[in-house]
């Protein structure tokens, strides 16, 4: 069997596992509308504050922005902490561990896809902004997630469990999203380099001018690979200590 063929099988393999729970799918059924609806809320709240300005369609933006990258950002989590048991089976029927980590981050940017899928088909059911290129905004909500996803390998093989590492990536996934909107008040370069800072520029020009800047892409494409090899070290350290 050649490396692609197993590379195939292990991501479909990995794939069924998480779909045949039907948890699973009802949450990625009913979480998007709910994320998204309670994102707008608390801009509208945090609005009503002296100083502070969001527009609807900014805040409708954001929502599908944060809903991507947490929904999964909490793949990548369960995936990494839950998936030990099935790499271990798959080393036993022949795979080279670098067979098994390589599938596994393929798992997650396949499931981002997936995600990516079902948070714009919400945000185009309940928002009324009309993105004037769907593809390239497809295509930058498709980014948010794969950064979140490998994000949550991360998380998930630091921290080893499925609730603290949801607790972790929600709070950094809250931060990182008001910060990419503007909504929190931080005079600081730093915020211009959050992990959503450039994939929600590159939805906000994909939706309201229907173009997108290299420069905006080359940065995030940078993030992605930088986060892949850093989930590939996390889970390689966290599966040799297991």
């Amino acid at each position: 069997m050649s490396t692609l063929t197993r590379q195939r099988a292990a991501v479909a393999t990995g794939l069924r596992t998480f779909l045949r729970e039907r948890t699973n799918l009802a949450l990625l059924v009913v979480l998007p509308p709910i994320v998204l609806l309670a994102f707008d809320i608390s801009l509208e709240t945090m609005g009503d504050a002296p100083g502070i300005e969001v527009p609807a369609a900014a805040a409708e933006l954001g929502g599908a922005l944060f809903a991507t990258a947490f929904l999964a950002g909490l793949l990548g989590v369960f995936q990494v902490v839950g998936g030990a048991e099935p790499d271990r089976r798959l080393i036993v029927c022949g795979y080279r561990p670098w067979e098994v980590l390589t599938a596994r981050l393929l798992t997650i940017v396949a499931a981002s896809g997936l995600v990516t899928c079902l948070v714009y088909v919400t945000f185009r059911v309940l928002s009324d902004v009309t993105p004037q290129a769907p593809v390239l905004a497809i295509g930058a909500l498709l980014i948010a997630a794969v950064t979140y996803g490998l994000l949550g390998v991360i998380i998930g093989s630091l921290v080893g469990r499925e609730l603290e590492g949801s607790l972790v990536l929600v709070f950094l996934a809250d931060f990182d999203a008001f910060a990419a909107l503007g909504v929190i008040p931080i005079e600081s370069d730093v915020v211009e380099y959050v992990p959503l800072a450039h994939p929600h520029t590159l939805l906000e020009s994909a939706i309201h001018d229907g173009t997108i800047a290299m420069s905006d892409t080359l940065v995030a494409g940078a993030y992605v690979v930088v986060l892949a090899g850093v989930a590939l070290a996390a889970v390689t350290i966290r599966g040799e200590s297991a």
